[in-house]
């Protein structure tokens, strides 16, 4: 029965997904999980303007900016120094579904399908590219600002030239949506995922790896849950994983972090450690710490390697839908629901 009702799961769409699990959490908010709560932590400044889920964020490279894209069709784009507003790009559009920023320019993954590239320095869209036949779930810049890759709920990875919005490759073989994007630091390999279901209906999850240049597939991973982010570590050499969800029975329950040589395609471990269901996560410039937004409202630090908990945030009582740390190491954001919220980092990550 379980299985049954996870993989109906699966096949919904990015927003049905979010707002099912809005839903649970306040359900289960209502009941035992409120009294066994922690108090929420002190925020360093909330950012309001958003009038609907916050599904992604971003950090310029320069730390000064960060930009936030929501259902409610709109990308902001907020100033780090001031913690005000700067501007407001109307996507015209059913809503943001992903961002991703260079120096100078934010792609937004869109629900009706598109992407959309702006110079958000002066507000103007550049350009508007099209060719996905569903929802784009995830985007992705190349280090060198050259290429844009897109993930759709289509099952589809497409590669384009940034400037110009030609499509250079289309990459296929995920049986689901793609869930996820990431792109090695020095450019050359791109990372994806996806929430799959077999003949047997059984849940698993498929990595895949891939040539950034080519288009060519290199190898395939298989996790035993559907993956719902993935993250690449700065010096290039392990994938971090998590599960969209998390199944517990009387005595099991799939862990929401796994960990994998990225060079060889070998899991390295399951991170046990971890309890909380997994919505977002980042990765530490030294690649020492590995950052989690869980599905309960918190933000935990992890030492990765020595598998250790660190620090954590109760940020809210809803699920952390993005998160990011700046470049600079010196400020976290979160969203829940419609709202950002600013912290200043509470570990030094040199």
């Amino acid at each position: 029965m379980i299985w049954k009702l996870f993989e109906s799961l699966i096949k919904l769409t990015f927003w049905q997904r979010l707002a099912l699990c809005s839903a649970f959490s306040l359900i289960c908010n209502s009941f035992s999980f409120s009294s066994q709560s922690e108090p929420e932590s002190k925020a360093l400044q909330i950012l309001s303007g958003h009038t609907d889920n916050v599904s992604v964020i971003a950090f310029t490279k320069d730390s000064k900016t960060l930009i936030s894209g929501s259902r409610d069709n709109t990308l902001k784009v907020w100033n780090l120094d001031t913690k005000q507003l700067l501007r407001t790009l109307l996507t015209k559009s059913e809503g943001v579904t992903a961002i991703a920023v260079n120096s100078s320019v934010v792609v937004g993954g869109d629900i009706d399908h598109s992407l959309k590239v702006w110079d958000f320095k002066t507000g103007k869209l550049l350009r508007t590219i099209t060719g996905h036949s569903q929802p784009v779930e995830s985007v992705a810049i190349s280090p060198d600002g050259k290429t844009l890759v897109s993930g759709s709920d289509d099952r589809t990875i497409k590669i384009w030239n940034l400037s110009t919005g030609q499509l250079l490759h289309t990459l296929t073989g995920h049986p689901n949506y793609i869930s996820s994007l990431a792109i090695s630091p020095k450019g050359k390999t791109l990372v994806s995922s996806s929430g799959d279901v077999d003949n047997s209906v059984k849940l698993y999850g498929n990595i895949k790896v891939w040539n950034l240049q080519t288009g060519k597939l290199i190898y395939s991973l298989k996790q035993v849950s559907p993956v719902g982010k993935i993250a690449i570590s700065p010096d290039g050499k392990t994938i971090f994983s998590s599960s969209f969800g998390q199944i517990q029975t009387k005595d099991r329950a799939i862990n929401t972090i796994l960990l994998w040589d990225l060079s060889k395609g070998k899991l390295i471990r399951n991170f046990t450690e971890n309890s909380e269901s997994v919505e977002s996560m980042t990765v530490s410039a030294n690649g020492k710490i590995l950052i989690t937004g869980n599905f309960r409202g918190t933000i935990s630090f992890w030492d990765w390697q020595s598998r250790k908990l660190l620090q954590t945030i109760k940020s809210d009582t809803d699920p952390i839908n993005a998160i990011a740390l700046s470049p600079d190491q010196k400020n976290i954001a979160s969203t829940a629901n419609s709202t950002i919220k600013l912290w200043k980092a509470p570990l030094k990550f040199d």
